[in-house]
């Protein structure tokens, strides 16, 4: 299996970038958002949207869940790139480890045969 580090790079950063867009937009939508105040007004509909009613939740709790959940995939956007790092590092490592263990079942040199690009 060939596996290319520096593709693995290139993907972790793109969940860099993705990390900083997505943090961008949530940003602007929460600033929207608050800046509209309270829409959703203080008659009974509004109470009833806002606070939810009976078994139904209302914009106070799902907007919580949504806050919970983009900050679950903040933290994702956090780890899985440094993981693919790690995973890029460790493959180097691995890729030195089976050269030496290569190495290590060739036959002894000959003193007698001269080495690759010496003239004897």
């Amino acid at each position: 299996m060939e596996i290319h580090r520096s593709q693995i790079r290139s993907a972790a950063e793109a969940f860099d970038e993705e990390k900083e867009n997505l943090a961008r937009f949530v940003t602007g939508v929460v600033q929207d958002l608050n800046s509209i105040g309270n829409f959703w007004g203080d008659g009974k509909e509004g109470v009833t949207f806002y606070k939810g009613e009976g078994a139904a939740k209302g914009y106070e709790a799902v907007t919580g869940q949504i806050i919970e959940g983009v900050e679950v995939l903040q933290e994702a956007h956090l780890e899985i790139p440094k993981r693919m790092r790690l995973m890029a590092d460790n493959i180097r490592v691995t890729d030195w480890m089976t050269m030496a263990d290569l190495l290590s079942k060739l036959p002894p040199a000959d003193p007698d045969e001269p080495i690759w690009g010496e003239d004897g």
